[in-house]
């Protein structure tokens, strides 16, 4: 009877291994399957960090400016307004930039791997 008992678990336990060798095997081929593609999760990563990046540079700088401006001539708010505005602006238009030449970039990448 204890046998018996023992048998199930066993079994059981063979079950869960086979289930989790699958599952590692087809996790193995689908990372193998996304690394090697054109978008990698360190290429996404490095986009996204330049994007970021971009963004928080123009608001910083054109706070900076603003508050730089605001304090030279003791208006207080008015040009810090002013310069964020300006300085979002600036730094989606680098971002926009940035997409674009990289989106080129994409571009000519399988015209030049396929000659």
């Amino acid at each position: 009877m204890t046998e018996q008992q023992k048998t199930p678990p066993e079994q059981a336990l063979k079950d869960i291994e086979k289930r989790l060798n699958a599952l590692r095997r087809e996790t193995d081929t689908g990372q193998a399957h996304s690394s090697g593609g054109s978008h990698s999760v360190g290429r996404l990563m490095w986009l996204a960090f330049n994007v970021i990046s971009d963004l928080i540079a123009g608001v910083i700088c054109g706070f900076g400016i603003g508050y730089g401006i605001d304090h030279w001539l003791g208006t207080r708010p008015v040009f810090i307004a002013v310069f964020l505005i300006l300085g979002c602006a600036a730094g989606v238009l680098n971002v926009v930039r940035f997409l674009r030449q990289y989106e080129e970039r994409q571009r000519e990448k399988p015209a030049d791997s396929e000659e």
